[in-house]
């Protein structure tokens, strides 16, 4: 990296601190005016004592904020807490209701627990995306720590930073339905899935766990945590774990091609992820803290396809790290500065199986008196171009920076603002051999967001909000964003907001060159237009409390960016075609007394390109998932039944003659079984089964076809031919079986 490439992106992350600090130097009456309490949003989990239950009860009483749903009782952030009071629709996944679950990638966690997730790809194979009502690949950002896991581009294969995630390791999973590119900037277009780890406190506490299961699938993980000194001012974490599975069998040899079969057919499907890492936090005084961590992330999959690739060694590994810092001034301001540092990388090397294409036959690698058939398989395996082999891999990544510092201000008990600045920048780090430009990519950004809680209005909250961006490929723009909660008679309310997002372009699209395809500097922006609402209730009926939310969302996408096909070179281009979402959903838990709880999620989504009258790919028609608690009183053993319903989901024809497939219409059922040991419920034994009625379902579906065929190859069935394609799954799990233990100390 160039000594100009290290200041750039630096001078311009501190134009945003000095912004921010700016922002923080208010007139004295604001320093001193008197903010409205903030009430820590509590729901109680399965298996709280009753002191739990009345304290989370009395805060709902006295708050002017419907409850968030929390499935457990932990702490919200206050950036959930502001946006649920202002109209936002969120959700709160706690640790425990994360460990019930049993899952061991981040995937599993959010078909099972997040309302309104689709994932993407294939859990199985080692990469996916989460994508939230009907949004794609773009539309839905996912966070660590506030930092972004978006992929930039680097232009070999992408790097889906969510497989990058430790369940172990995650304190909350915060879920913000709707825009929200105010705060979070480009790529949360459709929501946000914030989530929180573990981390240090000043005291000493540790954790360890293994688990054992289906597929030769063994797992290890810990943290350990310890003050520095006696105060417990300073205070450092360590934790890592490791995942190694052989896998599931993902593609049936009915979806191979006959020369993939020759070769031996697909057969590796292991993956692993390894993690590493130190936190350290810093007590200033008792008005401020400053938080750090340091982390490394690798996982290795196998990238394969039963008609192309047939062996494809996959490495993503990310070094990261993270700053917060966060300052209450008085009972009026407090300020939130994050910083990240990333450079994730890749390398993907790919093989396929080598054909004869000489008419009159090849002769044998292995025996040259053999002559091998026109249209066969040759014997070896041929690399895919421009991957490289061994020690001439080509590896793939960007680094990126951002600073982001918010301000919030309380002017008076019925007036607040949050006010602040964030910059991002990022480059293309990939070997020179991937022909990438690697300009800098910067975007700058001020927010401010206005507060209202009228007094003339009793529990009336009302947010409007702007935030200006300026970037080099679109000039300067500006996104605002309204929202509105409303409490009424009977603990019942109404919430809406809407407004605008973004999405940026990616490096590559921006600037790759290859023989095939040429990146386009002029491409815009996705715009997306967002308006989410909903009216529900929280109700108590003796012993047991309800919570209840019925709404739906509408969402355009415009100026999509899309491929040209058929040129040489093909570029990428802003479609001017609107991609049009519309849905509803119903979320409702029941919490009876202390031992048992009953939630359920449904998702329906109509997602279509203007004036097609056509589902658009990956799309599910509709889903639910839901979730059966039941907790002794003695809280010693817990039994989790976990459903996810999934309907129609195709994937459309490559030509107009091929019909669409639909590999969704399925029902699949897991639970686990849990029982904790010691005096202070130290020992933690889990059975997971997954699956458990041996539904043969699918993650993905995609259509292949006969290029590597030895029909395709001799030209018996051409591309125009709708014989030359075919629909084929990627196999989710059959029935399964995990077992757990970990213990606390």
């Amino acid at each position: 990296m160039s000594a100009i490439h290290v200041r750039v992106p630096f001078r311009r992350a501190l134009l945003s601190l000095a912004v921010g600090a700016t922002i923080c130097s208010l007139p004295a009456q604001a320093q001193d005016a008197v903010a409205p309490a903030a009430v820590d949003l509590l729901v109680a989990q399965a298996g709280a004592g009753a002191a739990v239950i009345e304290a989370a009860q009395a805060a709902v009483a006295v708050s002017a904020v419907e409850e968030v749903e929390v499935l457990g009782h932990e702490r919200v952030t206050a950036v959930a807490q502001d946006l649920k009071q202002f109209g936002n629709q969120v959700q709160v996944i706690s640790a425990e209701q994360i460990e019930a679950g049993g899952y061991t990638n981040m995937a599993e966690l959010a078909q099972g627990l997040i309302a309104g997730a689709y994932v993407g790809y294939s859990p199985d194979e080692g990469e996916f995306t989460i994508r939230l009502d009907g949004g794609g690949d773009r539309d839905t950002l996912v966070t660590l720590d506030d930092v972004p896991l978006y992929d930039r581009g680097p232009g070999v294969e992408d790097i889906w930073g969510s497989t990058l995630i430790d369940p172990h390791m995650i304190e909350s999973v915060e879920v913000f339905r709707g825009g929200q590119s105010l705060y979070f900037g480009s790529n949360a277009g459709v929501g946000l899935v914030s989530i929180r780890t573990k981390k240090p406190d000043g005291t000493q506490k540790g954790e360890m766990g293994f688990s054992y299961g289906s597929f030769n699938t063994r797992e290890i993980w810990g943290n350990y945590s310890f003050p520095l000194t006696a105060s417990g001012k300073h205070s450092v974490m360590f934790y890592g774990g490791r995942l190694d599975t052989d896998g599931p069998t993902i593609f049936s040899r009915e979806s191979q091609t006959d020369n993939h079969l020759a070769a031996g057919g697909i057969t590796d499907y292991s993956n692993s992820r390894d993690d590493i890492g130190v936190k350290y936090l810093w007590k200033i005084d008792s008005s401020s803290q400053l938080l750090a961590n340091l982390q490394y992330v690798q996982i290795d999959f196998q990238d394969t396809f039963p008609n192309t690739t047939i062996y494809g060694p996959t490495k993503s590994k990310m070094p990261l790290f993270n700053l917060s810092y966060n300052k209450t001034w008085s009972s009026a301001v407090r300020t939130d500065i994050t910083a990240s540092y990333r450079k994730p990388e890749l390398i993907n090397t790919k093989f396929l199986p080598e054909i004869c294409r000489i008419e009159a036959g090849c002769q044998s690698p292995g025996n040259p008196s053999t002559t091998i058939e026109w249209g066969h398989w040759t014997g070896r395996l041929e690399p895919q171009t421009q991957r490289g082999i061994g020690i001439n891999a080509i590896p793939a990544g960007f680094e990126e920076m951002i600073v982001t510092a918010l301000n919030h201000v309380s002017f008076t008990p019925s007036v607040g603002a949050t006010l602040g600045a964030q910059s991002t920048n990022y480059r293309d780090a990939s070997d020179a051999r991937v022909r990438i430009d690697d300009d800098i990519v910067s975007s700058n950004a001020l927010i401010a967001d206005l507060h209202l809680t009228p007094t003339f209005s009793p529990g009336t909250n009302l947010s409007i909000a702007g935030r200006v961006e300026n970037e080099k490929s679109f000039g300067t723009k500006t996104i605002g964003k309204f929202g509105l909660h409303q409490n009424l008679p009977g603990s019942t309310f109404v919430r809406v907001n809407g407004g605008n997002s973004f999405s940026l372009p990616r490096t590559n699209e921006l600037y790759s060159n290859t023989d095939t395809m040429v990146g386009n500097p002029d491409l815009k922006p996705e715009k997306t237009k967002t308006l989410n609402y909903g009216a529900g209730a929280n109700l108590r009926f003796g012993e047991a409390q309800v919570q209840v939310e019925i709404g739906g969302f509408a969402t355009d996408i415009t100026d999509r960016i899309q491929s040209t096909s058929g040129l040489t070179p093909n570029t990428r281009y802003n479609t001017d075609a609107v991609t049009e979402i519309r849905g509803m959903v119903a979320d409702v838990q029941v919490q009876l007394a202390s031992n048992w709880l009953l939630s359920a999620n449904y998702t329906q989504q109509k997602a279509e390109v203007e004036g097609t009258h056509r589902q658009i790919d990956a799309t599910p028609e509709w889903f639910a998932t839901g979730q059966l608690r039941y907790t002794t009183s003695d809280r010693r053993y817990q039994f989790n039944l976990l459903p996810r319903l999934q309907g129609r989901t195709i994937t459309n024809g490559p030509i107009a003659s091929v019909p669409a497939y639909n590999w969704g219409d399925w029902f699949v059922l897991n639970a686990t079984a849990q029982y904790w040991a010691g005096e202070g419920r130290e020992h933690r034994l889990q059975l997971r089964l997954e699956n458990i009625l041996d539904e043969d379902y699918s993650n993905r579906g995609l259509f292949g076809n006969l290029q590597y065929a030895s029909a395709g190859v001799r030209r018996e069935v051409l591309p125009t031919d709708p014989e030359y394609y075919y629909p084929y799954a990627f196999q989710a799990k059959p029935r399964s079986v995990f077992f757990t233990y970990s213990y606390e100390f």
